[in-house]
Parts: structure tokens; C-alpha cells; sequence
């Protein structure tokens, strides 16, 4: 699906998304990966996990549920003899459960918890989620306080409002005519989830690309699940890359604070060791 530079030269084939890659590139260069601890989630074939090696991360750990993509994963990780640990049975909805084996093991003397995450990547999952806040949460659940959030997605542009477009059921769509993708928000929006999340968004990082995709990437590689209906609308659809910083939430409003904690009507957020 990436292209990844494998050295001497060697790049595997991928789809010509370079404008998407390369967007998250500059906005990833306001981060320090140098000694950190960096969870990069919906993985795929690796390319986000190989490249924060890459920028000297002390630990990177992968996880995805696609077994499928495994199996590339482990092809590149072998031939870039990487470090990178592969958790290739996790649901963006459990990750801070499911990760417990590394949270709370401790064969070098470390605490339980002390191996929360300094940086999340959160790249090209969001609009695929039909619970994407849910993710949200679950990214903040891993996150050290003051740890950053690298999150990318589609959004609706050139919009003031803070609403979450739903793409539509079969035979209608609004934006995408890709059965995956489920929901497209406004720049407003996604920076509202994000505080809803105890994220702080860093408004100077925030970078949109308008990009449409070739036409012979729309082919390539993995069939599209795609559906002909019909759209009510055009909506103008870019990709935003932007950081967000995990707050204390002992520091956020208390009573917002207490709603979200609610956990049997609100799940996935558990900052008790964060």
C-alpha cells in the first residue's frame, strides 16, 4: 500500500499518494522521536512505524488487525532489520486492554504503566472508524500527559461549522463512493473531538492538502469497495495532518472531566495511569 524505501535504492510499490505522505512528513517535523516511546496505530504494511524508528525511537510498537498486511509488515521488518514490535491482533477500540502484556510486564525493572506511550501516530484511520471518537479516546488511554498526538484524516473544507458528515448507506454516499469510509468532519469538528478526548490541538501544526486521488491508484492494488449511488451534494473534501497534546485532566474542567469518565455510558477513556 506505502511506498517504503527498503535501501540500495529498493522502494516497494505503492499508490501514488505521495502528497498524503509528504503532508505528514512536514507536520511530523515539529515532533522529537529522538528516546521515545511511539504506539502507531492501523499500521498496515509499517511505513509510519519503520520511518519513527528511523527518527530514533527508542521503542516503537505496531498494532492493526489486518492479517493480511502482516504478512508485508514482516517482509519489510526483516529486510530493514527493524525493531519495531508488531501487535497484529488489536482493534483501535482495545488498544489500551489488549496492550497490557507490554503496559504491565517488567523484565528490565520497569513499573507497571511506566511504558505509556510519549507519542501516538493516529494516520489515515479516523474516517475509516464508524466509532472514531471511540479511537480517540482509546489513543488518549496510552498517552502519557503532555505525550502528542500525530492524527491525519479526510475533512470537509472551507467550512465554519463543527459537524461530522455521515458518507451514507448503500446506493446514496456524500463524499466518497468508498463503502469504508464512514464519517468525514470539519476542521472545527475534529479539534472539538479532540479536547472531548483531553487532547489540546496545536493549531500551528495543522496542514490540509486537497488532493484527489489518480485514477490508476483507484484500480491498483486492492479492489475498492465501491458503491454507484447518487450524491446529494458536492462537498469539498481535503486531508488534514495536525499534533494535539495529551492534558492533565486534573487541569480540564471538572465537570466535563467527571461526564467523560463515565465510562458505562461514554467507553474507552482510562487516564488512571496516564
Amino acid at each position: 500500500y506505502h511506498k517504503i524505501d527498503l535501501g540500495h535504492g529498493i522502494e516497494t510499490p505503492g499508490f501514488d499518494y505521495d502528497p498524503l505522505w509528504n503532508n505528514i512528513r512536514k507536520v511530523r517535523e515539529t515532533i522529537d522521536y529522538k528516546n521515545k516511546t511511539v504506539l502507531d496505530i492501523a499500521s498496515f504494511d509499517g511505513l509510519w512505524a519503520f520511518e519513527a524508528e528511523k527518527l530514533g525511537a527508542k521503542t516503537v510498537v505496531a498494532t492493526d488487525c489486518l492479517h493480511r498486511t502482516f504478512k508485508n509488515f514482516l517482509f519489510c521488518k526483516t529486510i530493514l532489520e527493524s525493531e519495531c514490535i508488531p501487535f497484529y491482533n488489536i482493534s483501535p477500540y482495545d488498544l489500551f486492554d489488549r496492550l497490557n502484556v507490554f503496559f504491565e510486564e517488567n523484565y528490565d525493572n520497569e513499573k507497571p504503566y511506566e511504558r505509556m506511550f510519549d507519542i501516538v501516530q493516529h494516520l489515515g484511520l479516523f474516517y475509516h472508524l464508524r466509532d472514531p471518537f471511540a479511537s480517540l479516546t482509546q489513543a488518549r488511554s496510552c498517552i502519557k500527559t503532555d505525550g502528542t498526538l500525530l492524527i491525519e484524516t479526510n475533512i470537509v473544507m472551507d467550512v465554519d461549522e463543527s459537524y461530522m458528515l455521515y458518507n451514507g448507506i448503500p446506493f446514496t454516499h456524500r463524499a466518497s463512493d468508498n463503502y469504508s469510509v464512514w464519517w468525514i468532519p470539519t476542521e472545527n469538528c475534529l479539534k472539538e473531538m479532540l479536547i472531548g478526548a483531553l487532547f489540546e490541538p496545536v493549531e500551528s501544526s495543522t496542514s490540509i492538502v486537497r488532493f484527489e486521488l489518480p485514477l490508476e491508484s483507484k484500480t491498483s492494488h486492492f479492489p475498492k469497495n465501491t458503491h454507484s449511488g447518487t450524491k446529494e451534494k458536492e462537498y469539498k473534501i481535503g486531508r488534514l495532518c495536525m499534533t494535539a497534546k495529551a492534558i492533565d485532566p486534573q487541569k480540564a474542567e471538572p465537570e466535563f472531566v467527571r461526564e467523560i469518565l463515565r465510562t458505562y455510558r461514554n467507553p474507552g477513556l482510562n487516564i488512571q495511569h496516564t
